[in-house]
């Protein structure tokens, strides 16, 4: 095993430590504690360090490190203000073996000249042979991996999934995965917020998941390189060039204003477009417009659409990805549709037309009087009948790809027998679009209503994919269909 791959496999401690240490413990870690006692951490494992006192949240406090009865610590995290923060990291590794560390201190690189000072007087510590452990930060949040049984937040869920993310922002990392757990009702595998990255780096992580079982979709949020490893740039294109996974990529600093932002949040460098260009034409990663909404969405659809074959026993690296753009689109407004049809064909989708023999088909199962059956379907006041299911199937034909709904409920939906029919409908909709290897997107909506609210939960406790707007649905399809291209195309080039 070479030593960048030894190195990788460290990450284990990263995200399932035994053993958990808070250096400068005080009420304001609650957060880390909270978080891993929500998880199930073992709290005889958890150890905090604070010479000014004795007790904290129900635990022990040690005056130093040195006083834990343990030899070796697999993951500590230091949160002591940052003029401290060199004397400290060299007493920590002074007393004992530390395979992980999360530098949670703010103010360093990203924020004046002292603070490039301490970070580099950070890497200067860490270029000392006799140190192996592993960093990240400074300036983040930290690790999130409910099979390790750690967090930095209570409020996330501790069913585990198979989403990683590596995030150079704790902030978004943080509300990624408290809206995708709202929202989407997602799951995750690991994660990582790797701040100023004066030590690990993005590409060692798509590494490390790239070869993680629990692992089947990562999520990047990425905003430059450190100024600390400047080879990192060769590394993530060779990394990016080898992942057997769906990567959602995001950039922050697109623009040279957003890249003077970077400076004052990350400290870190940002490279110029054309080079990422270049980059996506060269891998299968997927470039994610750059707004929590999107990342969410495009996670959504890959996460959903991911486990609907893995439940069918499928392996993931033989799950058959959209070959094409044609569309269904089934409705009951002819404005709606018309708009529908706008909006998705400027997106790059194809609405095939029915006509001649098709047409009459669909006609003869139900010849309708008002709307239409020439793509958008626009079939008012026949959704609870068996003809709305009938055409609906008819019209799925071999050269459909995507299948969308425009759906609703009104406030007394749950009692009605007109809807219970209706939604026997689309879940009959959904099984048989599912079983020709299509895609279905439900698009409910929002606002504000409690009704709309129970029908949203009860549609992705029913697996349904659902969309609040069109753009949202017919972007995040394009994803999943972008990402079915280029694997076909690189598996063909090998």
């Amino acid at each position: 095993m070479s030593k960048i791959n030894e190195k990788i496999k460290d990450l284990d401690f990263l995200f399932k430590p035994k053993t958990v240490a808070i250096y400068g413990a005080s009420e304001k870690s609650k957060h880390f504690f909270g978080g891993m006692e929500i998880q199930g951490f073992d709290k005889n494992k958890i150890y905090l360090i604070n010479p000014s006192r004795e007790e904290l949240f129900g635990l022990k406090v040690y005056k130093s490190l040195k006083d834990i009865p343990e030899d070796t610590i697999d993951h500590l995290i230091i949160t002591i203000r940052r003029e401290k923060l060199v004397q400290g990291l060299k007493e920590i590794f002074s007393q004992k073996k530390i395979n992980t560390l999360h530098i949670f201190t703010a103010g360093t690189g990203e924020f004046d000249d002292e603070g490039i000072e301490i970070e580099k007087e950070i890497k200067n510590i860490l270029d000392n042979d006799k140190i192996k452990t592993r960093i990240i930060g400074p300036n983040c949040m930290g690790v999130y991996s409910p099979n390790g049984h750690i967090a930095y937040l209570k409020s996330f869920p501790q069913e585990p999934g198979n989403i990683g993310l590596i995030f150079q922002s704790g902030d978004l990392h943080t509300r990624l995965i408290k809206f995708g757990n709202l929202r989407y009702d997602l799951r995750f595998s690991k994660g990582v917020s790797i701040g100023n990255t004066v030590d690990l780096q993005v590409s060692e992580v798509l590494e490390y998941f790239n070869n993680d079982e629990e692992t089947d979709i990562i999520a990047v949020y990425f905003e430059g390189f450190s100024s600390f490893h400047p080879n990192e740039g060769r590394y993530l294109l060779k990394t990016l060039k080898t992942m057997k996974k769906p990567v959602l990529f995001m950039r922050g600093g697109e623009t040279k204003r957003g890249q003077t932002a970077v400076l004052t949040h990350t400290g870190t460098i940002g490279t110029e477009q054309k080079i990422w260009d270049a980059v996506y034409k060269q891998t299968t990663i997927i470039k994610v417009p750059n707004s929590l909404d999107s990342i969410l969405d495009y996670i959504y659809i890959f996460y959903t659409f991911i486990n609907r074959y893995k439940k069918l026993g499928i392996n993931v690296n033989e799950i058959p990805y959209p070959t094409g753009k044609n569309t269904l689109v089934i409705l009951w407004s002819g404005g709606f549709g018309i708009l529908a049809t706008d909006t998705l064909t400027k997106l790059g989708l194809k609405m095939p037309i029915f006509e001649g023999e098709d047409l009459e088909k669909l006609r003869k199962i139900y010849p309708i009087k008002i709307g239409s059956l020439c793509n958008p379907l626009d079939m008012p006041w026949i959704e609870s009948s068996k003809e709305y299911l009938e055409i609906s199937k008819a019209a799925i034909s071999d050269n459909i790809d995507l299948v969308i709904i425009a759906t609703d409920v009104s406030s007394n939906f749950q009692q009605s027998k007109h809807f219970k029919a209706y939604y026997s409908n689309i879940k009959k909709i959904k099984e048989f679009v599912e079983s020709l290897n299509k895609v279905l997107i439900l698009i409910l909506y929002q606002y504000p209503s409690q009704s709309r609210k129970e029908y949203y939960d009860m549609l992705i406790k029913d697996g349904f994919i659902v969309y609040p707007t069109l753009p949202q649905a017919a972007k995040a399809f394009l994803a999943l269909y972008e990402y079915g291209k280029k694997i076909t195309t690189f598996k063909k080039n090998k």
